[in-house]
C-alpha cells in the first residue's frame, strides 16, 4: 500500500490542507517538520482515521474536529492510496454539527464513509466499493489484512519510545510487547492458573479451620469437647460418631418417659374440659333468667303504652296524601294568582305600542307614487352610464393600438440584425465540427492501449520489480552471511587457543598437586609406581589456584563450545544464503528476457513513439497526454455541437419572432380602424364618473324609503304576534285558578268529615298533622316486635335450661384445676427433656455429617491440588529456567525482531561492531530478565548491558529495532506491503558521523517505499531536499507547504 495523496478539510488544525505523496517521491527521504502543536501528528491522524476510523492517539474521531469549525463548514478527510494495479480513494466524515436543511438551528449529522476505485487522483470513480461506514472498515481490512493497530506501529516509529524500550526492564518489554503481538491470551491463562492455585490454597485452608471447628463446636460438652481434643486426628472421627450412638439411646428413654406423662394429661384434661362445660351451662341460665326480668318483665307498661300509639299514627296515615295535595294546591293557587296579574299588564302594553306602529304605516303609504318615479330616472342613468363606459373604452383602445404599432415597427427593426449574425456562425461551425467515427477510432485506441498495459505489461513490471528487491534483500544476507561467518571464524580460533592454554595451565598445576602429595615407597594414585624421582621438586600450589584454573577451563570450554556452535550455525545460514542469492539471481535474469520481449510486443502492438527502456512514468505521461489530446478533441466536439443546436434554434425563434410581428402589426392595424368607427357612432356624453354620482343619491334615498317599509310592517307583525301570545297566556292562568279553587274545597270537606267520624283517634287537625310529621310509626313497630320475639326466645330458653340441670349439681373446679396444672408441669419437663436431647442429637448428626464430607472433599482435592502446584511452579518462573510462560512467549517475537534488526540494520549502521542478544542472565540479579537486551561487541569479543550504550549508539540501536519491528509486525499480520515509513525524533543525540549513517541506512530504506522524518535538527533541514512544513497560522490553524531544495 503506498499513499498517493491526501487532503484534510476542517480536522484538528487543518481548516484546508493538501499533501501529494507523489511530489515527495522523487528522493529517498523527506523531512516534516513544523513547531510544536503545529499539527505534525495530524497528518497521520488523518490517514488512519480515513482508512480505520480511527486516529493514532487516544482522540476519538468526532473530537478531531476543528474548534474553529462553524456548522456550515463540513470536516472531512480524503486519501488517496494504491494497491496493486488500482488506484483507491476513501472518504469519511465523523459525527458532526451542522445546519438544518429546513428551518433555523443545527442538528448532529452521523458519520459517513465510502471507498472506490478511480482512475486518477480527483478522476472518474470506475466502480464504487462501500459506502456505509463499517462496510469501508471491512474492504479495508480485506485490502490490507492489516488491523488499525498494526497499521500505526509499521507506518510511524516513535524513536524516542523505542530508546526507552531498548534499556527498559523486562516486565515493561513484556506489557508493550503483548500489546503489539497479541499474546494477552496467555497472560489471561496465566492469571487463571495462578487464580485457580490460590483458590485452591484457601479452599484446603478453609476445609481445615472448618474441620477444626466441627470438632471444638459447642454442640459437645465439656467432657465430650476434651475427649476430642486429646483425640489423635485419625481417631476423632470415630470417637465424635460414639458420641452421637450415646446421645440417640438418651433420647429414646426421654420419650418413653414423655408419653406416660402425655397420657395421664389427655386424662385429666377430659375430665376438666366436662366440668368446664357443666359450669358453662349454670351460668348460662343464670345469665338468661336476668335478661327476661330486664327485658320483659320490668318492660310490660311501655309494650301497652306503644302498642296504642301504633294504633293511633296507623289511623293517621290514611290522610298523608289528602294534607300533602291540599298544601301543594294552596301553593300553586298563588303562584298563579301573581302570574296573572303580570299577563294582564304586559298585554296591554303591547296593544299601545301596535296602535302607534300601524300610524307610520299610514304615513308611509301615502309617499309610495313619489319614490316610483325616482325607481324610473334610475334605470335612465343606469342605461346612459353603459354608453358612457363604452366610449371610454374605445378611446383607451385607440390609444393602446396605436402604441403598440410604433413598438412593432421598433422590434422588426430589431429583430433583423441578429438573425443574420446567427446565421454567419452557424455556417462557420457546420465546416469546424470533426467526423465521429475518427474520435471514436483513436477512443478505442486509447482504450486498448491502456487495457493492454495494465493486463499484460503491468503485472509484469511489478513482479520483476520485487524480483529485483528479492534479489537485493538476498544478496544483502549473503554479505552478512559472509563477513559474519569470517567474524565467528576468528572468534572461535581465538576462544579455541584460550581453551587449549587454560586446559595446559589446569594439567600442569594437577601435576604439580599430586606430585607434592607422593611419599617414597607409597604408590602413585595415576600410575602405581612406588618411586618417585621428582618428588624433590617442590612447587607452590594451593587449592584454592587449582580450583580456579579448573574454572577457568570450564568457562573456556563452554566459550569454546559456544564459538563453535555459532561457527556451524552461521555456515549453515551462509550456505542457504548462497543458494537463495543464485536462484534469486538466475530467476530475475529469466524475468527480465521475457519482460524485454513483452515490452517490445507492446510497442510493435501500438501506433506511436515508445521509450526503448521501459519506464512506468514515461508510459504513464505518453498516455496522459494521449488522453488529455482525445479528451481535449472530444469535449471541443460536443461543446461545437452543442453551439450548433443552440444556434439553429436561435436561428428558427428569430425568423418566427420577425414573421410573427408582421402579421401582428397588421392585425393591431384593422383594430384600430374598427375602434374608431365605433367612437363616432357615440355623441357627447357626460363622464360615467358624475352620471354614477347621481345614480347613487337617488338609490340611496330609495333604498332608504323601501327599507322603512319592510321594517315597519315586520314590526306590526312581531307586535301583533306577542299580544296574542300575552292575552292567551293571562286566560289560559285565569282557567288554572278557578281549577285550583275547586280542589282546596273538595280536600277541606273529606279531612273535616273524617275528623267528626265516632271512630276518628282525634277530632284536631293541627294533632292529626303532629302525628304524621313526627314519622315514630317505623320506631314504635321495631319496639314492639322485638319486645314480642325476645319473649319467646327467652321463654323457650329458660324451659331448655330447666330440663338439662334438672338432678345435676354444680362441679369444684379449682379442685380439678390444680390437678391438671401439676400433671402438665410434669409433662412439660419431660417433653423439654426430649427436645433438648433432640437438639443435641441433630445438631450432633449435622456436625458429624459435615465432619465426614469436609474428609471426604480434602481426600477429592489433594491430587489435584498437587497437579495445580505443579502447573503454578512451570508458569509463574518457579523452575530451574526462572522465566514466566507470558515472558517466554513474548521472548519468541522479540527474538525474531533482534535476528531481523542484526540481518539488515545494527551492523551496517555499526560498522559491523554490534549484535543484539537476549541477556543470559540480568545485571542487578533480577528473577526474571528473559526480555533483557544484550549487545554484543565484536571488537572486544563481549557482551554487555544496553544501558552502557552512549547517546549515538543508542539511537542506532533504537533505529534498527524500531525499523525491524515494524517489519516483523507486517510479516506477522501477513498483510500487504506497506511502502510508507515515519521516524519520529531522536536524530539530536547523534553526532555528525553517525547522522550520516543512519540518513544513508534510511536513504536505503528509502528507495523501496516512501520515508519521512519527523525532526527539528537544523542539519536535517539543510541536507534534505524534499521537506513538509507545518506552519501555525493563527486562530489555531495550521497550514502545510511543500519545499523542494
Amino acid at each position: 500500500m503506498k499513499p498517493i495523496y491526501l487532503e484534510m478539510n476542517y480536522f484538528g488544525p487543518h481548516a484546508h490542507s493538501e499533501i501529494d505523496f507523489r511530489a515527495l517521491d522523487e528522493a529517498p527521504l523527506f523531512l516534516i517538520s513544523g513547531d510544536t502543536g503545529a499539527g505534525k501528528s495530524t497528518i497521520f491522524d488523518a490517514m488512519t482515521y480515513a482508512l480505520f476510523d480511527k486516529t493514532t492517539g487516544d482522540r476519538e474521531a468526532r473530537e478531531m474536529r476543528s474548534q474553529f469549525a462553524q456548522p456550515d463548514q463540513r470536516t472531512e478527510v480524503t486519501f488517496y492510496f494504491e494497491q496493486g494495479n488500482f488506484l483507491y480513494k476513501v472518504q469519511r466524515c465523523p459525527e458532526q454539527e451542522v445546519f438544518k436543511k429546513r428551518g433555523v438551528g443545527t442538528k448532529t449529522e452521523k458519520s459517513q464513509a465510502s471507498l472506490a476505485i478511480v482512475d486518477r487522483v480527483f478522476g472518474t470513480e470506475q466502480a464504487s466499493l462501500a459506502t456505509k461506514p463499517v462496510d469501508v472498515a471491512s474492504e479495508i481490512y480485506g485490502l490490507l489484512n492489516l488491523s488499525a493497530e498494526q497499521f500505526k506501529k509499521i507506518i510511524l516509529l516513535p524513536q524516542n519510545d523505542f530508546s526507552r524500550f531498548l534499556k527498559s526492564a523486562t516486565n515493561e518489554k513484556e506489557e508493550i510487547l503483548k500489546k503489539i503481538f497479541g499474546t494477552a491470551i496467555f497472560t489471561v491463562f496465566s492469571e487463571e492458573v495462578r487464580n485457580q492455585y490460590t483458590k485452591n490454597n484457601q479452599e484446603n485452608a478453609a476445609l481445615d479451620s472448618i474441620l477444626q471447628s466441627q470438632y471444638s463446636s459447642s454442640v459437645w460438652t465439656e467432657e465430650e469437647a476434651k475427649a476430642l481434643e486429646e483425640c489423635p486426628d485419625k481417631e476423632k472421627f470415630e470417637k465424635a460418631t460414639e458420641f452421637l450412638e450415646q446421645k440417640q439411646m438418651q433420647e429414646s428413654k426421654a420419650r418413653d418417659l414423655a408419653k406416660i406423662a402425655q397420657h395421664q394429661v389427655e386424662t385429666v384434661d377430659k375430665a376438666y374440659e366436662d366440668a368446664l362445660l357443666l359450669e358453662q351451662e349454670f351460668l348460662e341460665a343464670e345469665k338468661t333468667q336476668k335478661e327476661y326480668q330486664e327485658k320483659i318483665a320490668e318492660q310490660a307498661a311501655l309494650y301497652e303504652q306503644q302498642k296504642e300509639a301504633y294504633e293511633a299514627r296507623s289511623w293517621a296515615q290514611q290522610f298523608k296524601d289528602i294534607l300533602r295535595d291540599l298544601e301543594e294546591v294552596e301553593k300553586e293557587l298563588e303562584a298563579n294568582q301573581v302570574r296573572e296579574a303580570d299577563y294582564r299588564s304586559k298585554a296591554e302594553q303591547e296593544q299601545k305600542i301596535l296602535g302607534e306602529v300601524k300610524k307610520r304605516e299610514q304615513d308611509l303609504d301615502q309617499k309610495a307614487s313619489e319614490f316610483g318615479e325616482k325607481d324610473k330616472d334610475i334605470e335612465e342613468l343606469t342605461r346612459t352610464i353603459t354608453q358612457a363606459e363604452q366610449a371610454e373604452k374605445l378611446i383607451r383602445q385607440k390609444k393602446d393600438l396605436e402604441k403598440k404599432i410604433v413598438h412593432l415597427q421598433l422590434k422588426q427593426s430589431e429583430t433583423d440584425v441578429p438573425l443574420k449574425e446567427a446565421q454567419v456562425k452557424l455556417d462557420q461551425l457546420q465546416k469546424e465540427i470533426l467526423d465521429e467515427s475518427i474520435l471514436q477510432a483513436e477512443k478505442d485506441a486509447l482504450s486498448r492501449l491502456k487495457l493492454d498495459f495494465h493486463q499484460q505489461l503491468s503485472p509484469l513490471a511489478e513482479y520483476l520489480e520485487r524480483l529485483k528487491q528479492e534479489n537485493q534483500l538476498a544478496q544483502k544476507e549473503l554479505n552478512f552471511a559472509e563477513v559474519n561467518i569470517t567474524t565467528l571464524q576468528q572468534d572461535f580460533m581465538l576462544k579455541q587457543k584460550s581453551y587449549q592454554e587454560k586446559r595446559k595451565l589446569r594439567q600442569s598445576l594437577m601435576i604439580a598437586q599430586l606430585q607434592k602429595e607422593l611419599e617414597d615407597g607409597l604408590p602413585c594414585k595415576v600410575c602405581g609406581a612406588t618411586e618417585h624421582p621428582l618428588s624433590h621438586v617442590e612447587l607452590d600450589v594451593s587449592d584454592d589456584d587449582l580450583k580456579a584454573a579448573m574454572q577457568q577451563v570450564d568457562e573456556a570450554q563452554e566459550a569454546f563450545a559456544a564459538a563453535e556452535e555459532r561457527q556451524e550455525k552461521a555456515q549453515s545460514e551462509l550456505e542457504m544464503a548462497q543458494k537463495k542469492a543464485a536462484e534469486k539471481a538466475e530467476t530475475l535474469q529469466e524475468m527480465e528476457q521475457k519482460f524485454d520481449q513483452a515490452y517490445r510486443q507492446f510497442c510493435q502492438a501500438h501506433e506511436g513513439s515508445f521509450p526503448k527502456v521501459f519506464s512506468r512514468q514515461e508510459l504513464n505521461i505518453i498516455f496522459q497526454a494521449r488522453e488529455d489530446s482525445y479528451r481535449q478533441k472530444s469535449t471541443a466536439q460536443k461543446e461545437r455541437s452543442l453551439e450548433k443546436d443552440k444556434l439553429s434554434v436561435l436561428v428558427e425563434n428569430l425568423e418566427a419572432e420577425r414573421q410573427g410581428l408582421f402579421q401582428e402589426s397588421d392585425k393591431v392595424k384593422a383594430q384600430l380602424e374598427t375602434v374608431a368607427q365605433s367612437l363616432a357612432e357615440f355623441g357627447q356624453l357626460q363622464s360615467s364618473q358624475a352620471l354614477k354620482e347621481q345614480k347613487v343619491i337617488l338609490r340611496q334615498e330609495v333604498d332608504n324609503y323601501y327599507t322603512e317599509c319592510q321594517e315597519v310592517r315586520e314590526k306590526i307583525i312581531a307586535l301583533e304576534k306577542r299580544y296574542a301570545e300575552q292575552k292567551a297566556k293571562h286566560e289560559e292562568r285565569l282557567m288554572r285558578i278557578e281549577e285550583q279553587k275547586l280542589k282546596l274545597q273538595e280536600g277541606q270537606r273529606i279531612i273535616h268529615k273524617a275528623l267528626a267520624a265516632p271512630n276518628a283517634w282525634t277530632n284536631d287537625l293541627v294533632t292529626l298533622k303532629n302525628w304524621l310529621a313526627e314519622d315514630k310509626l317505623p320506631e314504635i313497630s321495631k319496639f314492639i316486635n322485638t319486645y314480642e320475639l325476645e319473649e319467646k326466645r327467652l321463654n323457650r330458653a329458660l324451659a331448655k335450661y330447666e330440663e338439662k340441670l334438672s338432678g345435676k349439681q354444680r362441679p369444684d373446679l379449682t379442685e380439678l384445676r390444680e390437678e391438671k396444672q401439676a400433671l402438665n408441669e410434669r409433662y412439660s419437663q419431660a417433653q423439654k427433656t426430649v427436645i433438648e436431647l433432640s437438639n443435641t442429637r441433630q445438631q450432633l448428626e449435622t456436625t458429624v455429617a459435615k465432619i465426614e464430607q469436609i474428609l471426604e472433599t480434602q481426600g477429592k482435592a489433594a491430587d489435584k491440588a498437587r497437579e495445580m502446584t505443579k502447573l503454578y511452579n512451570a508458569i509463574a518462573g518457579k523452575t530451574g529456567d526462572k522465566l514466566k510462560l507470558e515472558t517466554f512467549v513474548v521472548q519468541h517475537y522479540l527474538e525474531k525482531v533482534l535476528i531481523y534488526a542484526n540481518q539488515h540494520f545494527i551492523n551496517q549502521l555499526s560498522n559491523n561492531r554490534y549484535r543484539f542478544e537476549l541477556a543470559k542472565e540480568s545485571a542487578n540479579k533480577r528473577r526474571d530478565h528473559g526480555l533483557d537486551i544484550s549487545i554484543y561487541d565484536n571488537e572486544t569479543g563481549a557482551s554487555r548491558s544496553s544501558n552502557t550504550l552512549s547517546g549515538g549508539e543508542t539511537f542506532i540501536a533504537a533505529l534498527s529495532i524500531a525499523l525491524a519491528l515494524s517489519e516483523v509486525v507486517q510479516n506477522s499480520a501477513q498483510g500487504v506491503q506497506i511502502e510508507a515509513l515515519f521516524v519520529d525524533e531522536g536524530f539530536g543525540s547523534l553526532d555528525q558521523e553517525t547522522l550520516q549513517k543512519a540518513m544513508t541506512a534510511l536513504e536505503q530504506i528509502g528507495e523501496n517505499r516512501l520515508v519521512g522524518l519527523i525532526s527539528h535538527v537544523e542539519e536535517m533541514k539543510d541536507s534534505i531536499a524534499q521537506q513538509l512544513r507545518v506552519e501555525k497560522v493563527g486562530d489555531g490553524r495550521s497550514q502545510v507547504k511543500l519545499f523542494s531544495k
